[in-house]
């Protein structure tokens, strides 16, 4: 996650919605003193900063005092990577959040599964099925990411299917119109070659449709057509 003070916005990150990415191209631009978390796997010309101590602030004050407070202190990581808004609001206080421009991405479930599914599984030897992977792993919902109490957090939250417009839509709200060109980062890790087999049956499309159940209602999104061998042949 980032947050610029001199641009007053907070960038909530979520899953499989090239959030490395627009992550990435942010932190280049920002100033020195802003929040940059870091990321997984260190990437050139990201530079995380500022995430391991609370600012000197009564919001951060009331905050290390709770469980999480606590521990995220003794990690040194007052902030970081895929953040919820609650969280990100309670350690900011309710006086940041509420005057930043806040944004997030999220992305058709069921082909975030499918990207998941690759990206998880990735340094396995033999990976699951298809099939497997969404019965039996815990699939990434975002939703309590950018939402508290089961409502939008944020103003605005672009769509993966549109990403550069409506990236260039965040960026034009938070006045940085000139950071150049997005980075593909964590991009190649569904090999074109296994990306025909992964289909979607009724089994996997309904436990996308229950995992996912508030984005499918928040954003429209609609369920892909069955592979073709649960197609009805009458």
């Amino acid at each position: 996650m980032i947050v610029s003070h001199e641009h007053r916005f907070i960038f909530v990150k979520t899953r499989k919605t090239a959030g490395t990415s627009i992550e990435v191209l942010l932190a280049r631009a920002l100033e020195p003193g802003a929040v940059v978390t870091p990321i997984e796997t260190p990437v050139d010309g990201h530079a995380p900063r500022n995430f391991e101590r609370p600012p000197r602030t009564i919001a951060s004050a009331r905050s290390r005092f709770t469980v999480a407070g606590r521990r995220d202190l003794a990690r040194d990581r007052w902030f970081f990577n895929h953040m919820p808004a609650s969280l990100i609001r309670d350690r900011l206080g309710p006086k940041v959040w509420r005057s930043y421009f806040k944004f997030a991405f999220e992305r058709d479930p069921w082909d975030k599964t499918v990207s998941w599914y690759f990206y998880r599984t990735r340094n396995l030897a033999e990976r699951p099925s298809f099939a497997e992977f969404v019965t039996e792993w815990r699939l990434p919902s975002d939703w309590p990411k950018y939402t508290i109490d089961d409502e939008l957090a944020v103003d605005f939250v672009g769509r993966f299917e549109h990403l550069d417009a409506d990236l260039q839509h965040a960026l034009d709200q938070i006045g940085l119109t000139t950071v150049g060109a997005l980075p593909q980062e964590k991009s190649g890790l569904r090999p074109s070659a296994a990306r025909a087999a992964v289909l979607h049956d009724a089994a996997t499309t309904s436990r996308v449709a229950e995992v996912f159940h508030h984005e499918i209602a928040t954003f429209g999104y609609a369920p892909p057509s069955p592979a073709p061998d649960t197609v009805s042949q009458t």
